[in-house]
């Protein structure tokens, strides 16, 4: 077994290249194809706050990150193009394992790896640059949802709903059926791309990925578009082990399913979407239960907030 201060960081970097499709890696910088109506996003994952390492192989691990990243790409209604990516590794990680993780990196063949950095820390973390295209359509924007749009999202939430507690547990003891369901999920997530030609097909103009929870999600959306928007709690699609902490699974985020805007008079999307509320005239996020408002301070996860959990307690908590 090797680590990598028996290789070093050229020995790495050579070792990655040889072994992984990395178009255009190799100079100082990418240098890539014209792109029409670019779309850029970065995102930062650190073992400890975002993840840890031995909750699953390290293929599935990168996947997952990869995925994450994208989930933003989705958002604005663009294609994935290419990824950056910046890692800081210990010296004493073990290289096998290193080959394994970027193995799920560089995985899709829409989203090739076209370069990063690589720098020594005490700390495992990596940092994914994604690059997307729009191409001749639009990109959805948070700014231009309306009074009189219905709100929409793309799927069930709640799959993060103490998942890292139980990965946890799963260490010590069996899981149900359903902890294993609710685990999986939490570690396979997927960008909505799939989702897209419908929303598009419908004339959805603005979206947003829910990562940081529903309800901080509708705060962003009202905020941009200057509008108040209602979401009806009942009618909130949820996984099967998340029905009964409604509240919690919606404020647990990491579901990356897409949350978006329709037009008044609109065709609705089809099968897979689920009206959830409305937008209306005047400013912030509402929350209804059988039309009574209800109040919650579960907003969601902020990472500079007291309140926040990280990997290592609960994501949820019910």
């Amino acid at each position: 077994m090797k680590n990598l201060q028996d290789i070093g960081e050229h020995g790495f970097i050579r070792a990655i290249r040889d072994r992984f499709p990395m178009a255009a890696a190799g100079d100082d910088a990418a240098v890539l194809a014209s792109l029409k109506t670019p779309v850029v996003t970065t995102d930062s994952f650190f073992e400890g706050t975002h993840f840890l390492r031995w909750w699953t192989s390290p293929d599935l691990l990168a996947i997952r990150l990869l995925e994450a990243a994208l989930s933003d790409i989705a958002a604005m209604g663009a294609e994935p193009r290419s990824v950056l990516s910046a890692v800081m590794l210990p010296s004493d990680m073990d290289v096998d394992w290193l080959m394994e993780f970027y193995k799920g990196l560089t995985s899709r063949s829409d989203c090739s790896v076209v370069g990063g950095e690589t720098i020594e820390g005490s700390e495992f973390g990596i940092t994914l640059t994604v690059i997307g295209e729009c191409g001749s359509k639009k990109p959805l924007l948070r700014s231009t949802v309306n009074p009189g749009d219905s709100i929409w999202v793309t799927g069930p939430l709640g799959r993060s709903l103490d998942s890292p507690a139980l990965l946890k547990n799963g260490r010590d003891e069996e899981l149900t059926a359903m902890e294993k369901e609710q685990v999986e999920l939490f570690l396979a997530p997927k960008a909505r791309f799939d989702a897209l030609p419908a929303m598009r097909s419908c004339g959805v103009k603005a979206a947003i990925d829910i990562s940081d929870g529903l309800f901080s999600e509708c705060e962003h959306l009202a905020r941009e578009s200057g509008v108040e928007i209602t979401v009806e709690l009942e009618r909130v699609p949820l996984v099967s082990y998340a029905g009964s902490y409604p509240v919690a699974a919606c404020s647990a985020g990491e579901d990356f399913e897409l949350l978006f805007a329709l037009s008044a008079g609109a065709l609705p999307p089809g099968d897979g979407f689920y009206r959830i509320g409305t937008a209306g005239t005047g400013q912030g996020f509402v929350l209804t239960h059988d039309g009574r408002r209800i109040k919650t301070n579960s907003r969601g996860y902020d990472h500079f907030s007291a309140m926040t959990q990280h990997v290592k307690g609960k994501s949820g908590g019910r």
